[in-house]
C-alpha cells in the first residue's frame, strides 16, 4: 500500500481536475445516504473530498480521512468545516461509528476481510457501512491488451463474501456500468496517473506505446475512446 499511498499524494494537486468517474461513483452511491444526516460518522479514503461534500450538511460528527497527508489538506482546505485526519483504512479512529463511509477506495484494499472486521469493531451498536467500489470488469479494454494488471479485481460476489465473513450482514447491494471517453488511450492513462490510479509502472516503454496504438485503432470511435467501469455500492451492517 506504501506505493499506493505516495501515488494518491503526488496526485492531490491534478486529482479533482480529472476525477469524472470517481465523481460519477460519489453521486451515484450518493443515492443511497440516509434521509437523516446526524449521528457518529467516519469517511474512509476520502481524499479531497469527492464524497465528503455530499454528505453535507451533517448533524453531529463527521471526520473525513485519507492516508496520504497531501490529500487530508487538500480536503480541509475544500472543506474547513468538516475534521480532517490522516489515517490508514486498517486502522480506523476508535469512534464507535453510527456510520461508516468509503467511496473509490476499497478496490485498493490488500485484505478485505481483515480491513472489514477492523470496521465493525469500531461499528456503534446498530452502526452502517456504506461503500462504493470498482470491481471485476472495470478497464476490461486495457487489460485485454496489457494483461492482468497488479491490482487485483474482484467481484461483487468476492465483496459481499469479505463482508459477511467480517461478521456483517449485507442489507443491499447493487452493480452499474459506466463508461468514460477520452480522445485517447493516451489521455486515458494520463487521467489515471492525475488521479493517482496508476501507482506501478510494469510496462516496458516500447511495449507500452504498442498497448496505447492497439487501444486508439481498436477501439476509437467519433466519441473517442471508451473506458469501461464497473460500479458496485453496499450497505452492511453488524450482525
Amino acid at each position: 500500500m506504501t506505493e499506493v499511498v505516495a501515488s494518491f499524494g503526488r496526485a492531490a494537486p491534478t486529482y479533482l481536475a480529472q476525477a469524472a468517474v470517481q465523481e460519477a461513483m460519489a453521486d451515484w452511491l450518493a443515492g443511497w445516504l440516509p434521509a437523516s444526516r446526524t449521528g457518529r460518522a467516519l469517511e474512509v479514503g476520502a481524499g479531497p473530498g469527492t464524497f465528503t461534500r455530499r454528505l453535507l450538511p451533517w448533524k453531529g460528527t463527521l471526520i473525513a480521512t485519507d492516508a496520504s497527508r497531501a490529500m487530508t489538506a487538500a480536503g480541509r482546505k475544500a472543506w474547513p468545516a468538516t475534521q480532517w485526519r490522516t489515517m490508514a483504512a486498517e486502522r480506523p479512529l476508535a469512534g464507535p461509528w453510527d456510520w461508516i463511509f468509503s467511496s473509490s477506495m476499497l478496490q485498493w484494499a490488500e485484505d478485505p476481510e481483515a480491513l472489514f472486521r477492523a470496521w465493525r469493531r469500531r461499528l456503534a451498536p446498530g452502526g452502517h457501512i456504506l461503500a462504493g467500489l470498482f470491481v471485476a470488469g472495470t478497464l476490461e479494454e486495457w487489460t485485454d491488451l496489457a494483461g492482468p494488471g497488479p491490482l487485483q479485481w474482484r467481484t461483487a460476489k468476492d465483496w459481499k463474501a469479505a463482508v459477511e465473513a467480517a461478521g456483517l450482514r449485507v442489507r443491499r447491494e447493487g452493480l452499474e456500468e459506466h463508461i468514460s471517453y477520452h480522445v485517447s488511450a493516451a489521455a486515458l492513462l494520463r487521467s489515471l496517473h492525475d488521479t493517482g490510479a496508476a501507482p506501478f509502472r510494469r510496462l516496458p516503454p516500447a511495449r507500452l506505446r504498442r498497448v496505447l496504438r492497439a487501444y486508439d485503432d481498436r477501439h476509437r470511435s467519433g466519441a473517442g475512446v471508451p473506458a469501461h467501469w464497473r460500479f458496485y455500492r453496499f450497505e452492511a451492517e453488524a450482525r
